[in-house]
């Protein structure tokens, strides 16, 4: 493993978030060599600090420092053009970022809730433990005997209660019929290439799916509600269609391994 060098890509992540998956994956598709960065409970002040919210993933490019997986996207489409993840057409171009944003705000934080509630509630050491995959040991202790204190503040961040668990369901169904009915006869959701707008439906719903070889999946073993909810998607079209594109197009990770020497 080699030290890591100045002027390396940097991304700061959750191993286990559907938005960093989103990152994750426009770096690799466009085979930019990076750096990832997992971040603890200090997570919350260094990324307000560098981007002005307290949110993940942040990457830092060169002299930019970037909070918003749309806005890295963006950020990337201007460092590596090729290749792209916007239609060349602008009309194709406005509809694909149109679709990009409608996932973001329909499937982000609705599937969390959906799949999250009944976790936080009966198995607070599960969800610790997805909050910490990627840590040193100690710190997943740290997050393992706070578990219950843990759960609570994420609850209360994200805003998951019963109501917004049982919205987020129906809204993840809406996704998953507006995705049907959005692709084309090319499989993918804008003209006939793959995009942002697919590449950020497939992101934001694969955990919960259980795409086979995630790289980061749900770790083991998975409560019982989040394996039924599962189950209850898995035979919708729009489910395959996910599977699909993370078969034809997850890049291989073009992280850089480094040591901590």
């Amino acid at each position: 493993m080699s030290r890591r060098r100045p002027g390396d890509i940097v991304l700061w992540h959750f191993q286990g978030s559907h938005f960093c998956e989103k990152a994750r994956w426009a770096l690799d598709w466009k085979k930019i060599p990076h750096v990832r960065q997992v971040l603890g409970a200090s997570y919350l002040p260094r990324a307000f600090l560098r981007t002005g919210r307290g949110t993940l993933p942040v990457l830092c490019l060169g002299r930019q420092t970037i909070g918003d997986s749309t806005q890295i996207i963006e950020a990337l489409e201007h460092y590596r053009a090729d290749p792209s993840l916007y239609p060349e057409k602008e009309i194709d171009k406005e509809r694909c970022l149109a679709l990009e944003t409608y996932f973001d705000e329909e499937l982000g934080h609705p599937v969390r809730a959906a799949a999250f509630l009944q976790p936080l509630a009966r198995d607070p050491k599960w969800i610790a433990g997805f909050a910490a995959s990627g840590l040193g040991a100690l710190q997943q202790r740290v997050f393992s005997t706070l578990a219950p204190v843990f759960c609570k503040i994420y609850r209360s961040r994200h805003g998951i209660t019963a109501a917004t668990a049982e919205s987020g369901r129906v809204k993840v169904a809406a996704v998953l019929d507006r995705i049907t009915e959005e692709t084309q006869p090319s499989g993918y959701l804008v003209g006939d290439s793959f995009s942002v707008a697919d590449l950020t439906a497939a992101a934001l719903l694969a955990s919960i799916l259980g795409v086979p070889d995630l790289e980061y999946p749900l770790p083991e073993p998975i409560p019982a509600s989040i394996l039924e909810y599962r189950q209850s998607l898995a035979a919708h079209p729009s489910a395959k269609w996910v599977h699909d594109i993370y078969r034809r197009h997850r890049e291989a990770s073009a992280e850089i391994q480094v040591s901590s020497a």
